[in-house]
């Protein structure tokens, strides 16, 4: 996949490419994202439960905050990314096209 100039690549790779960083994303939300998610929550209900309160320490909350924060930092590079290899296919074909 390219870096900042998309232009340079042929049509059919960016489809390609795009194809890819879709599937990674999807891949990493199911696996990495959501789950991450629901064990914080869990955590945190866990956590609020007065009969369970302390069997949660603040490290595991802030250590499975960190980690949900950056799966989402990744996932949200993965959309930068596949934006603007959809806007850079969207010009393609407005060019195709002549619209």
């Amino acid at each position: 996949m390219a870096g900042d100039s998309l232009e340079q690549i042929p049509l059919r790779e960016k489809l390609k490419d795009v194809e890819k960083l879709t599937r990674e994303l999807t891949d990493h939300l199911g696996r990495g994202f959501i789950p991450k998610a629901q064990s914080l929550r869990r955590l945190a209900r866990k956590a609020s439960s007065p009969d369970q309160k302390d069997s949660v320490s603040d490290v595991a909350v802030r250590e499975a905050v960190a980690a949900l924060l950056q799966s989402d930092e990744y996932a949200r590079n993965l959309c930068k990314k596949t934006r603007r290899y959809l806007e850079s296919i969207q010009s393609d074909v407005d060019e195709m096209f002549g619209t």
